[in-house]
């Protein structure tokens, strides 16, 4: 393969560096185990590319060994400030309400209409009630948050 040969600016560099935190700390929350080639290629690269970003002095004072996994990474000081965990906040933070409302939406569907009803649905007509009932569970959680979500655990759970 051959090989290319890229310049950056110490920013561009800065950068890149924080890109490759970001997607480190993704692969290890989504795919733990990295049983999947494309991530373990990622990792690779990224990996290698913090290792160089650690050569630029106004990147690696701001880095060090993790030892949990051998490799250069941002000191948690820096991280808490970093913008790429406030990118990463916000994802999580999105991914949380949307898979909520979904969730929600589809017990809700099951609820009202029961198990076999929402098995004989037309996959559109289905769609169409969930996605009626996303909307409104949107509305709900942007105005009251988690204030008016109730969960009703079994007598012998609680």
């Amino acid at each position: 393969m051959s090989k290319l040969d890229v310049e950056f600016s110490e920013t561009e560099m800065h950068h890149l560096a924080e890109m490759c935190a970001m997607v480190l700390s993704m692969l290890g929350q989504a795919m733990p185990d990295l049983k999947d080639s494309r991530a373990e290629a990622w990792q690779r690269l990224c990996v290698a590319l913090l290792k160089a970003a650690r050569g630029v002095p106004s990147i690696g004072r701001h880095m060090e060994l993790n030892p949990d996994c051998g490799y250069w990474f941002f000191k948690r000081s820096y991280v808490d400030r970093a913008f790429f965990s406030d990118v990463l906040d916000e994802y999580r933070d999105s991914a949380f309400w949307a898979e909520l409302v979904s969730r929600c939406a589809e017990q809700s569907l099951v609820e009202n209409f029961g198990d076999e009803a929402v098995n004989l649905m037309s996959d559109e007509e289905r769609a169409a009630r969930v996605s009626s009932l996303e909307k409104a569970l949107w509305n709900e959680v942007a105005q009251h948050g988690m204030e008016r979500l109730l969960f009703m655990l079994p007598a012998e759970e609680s």
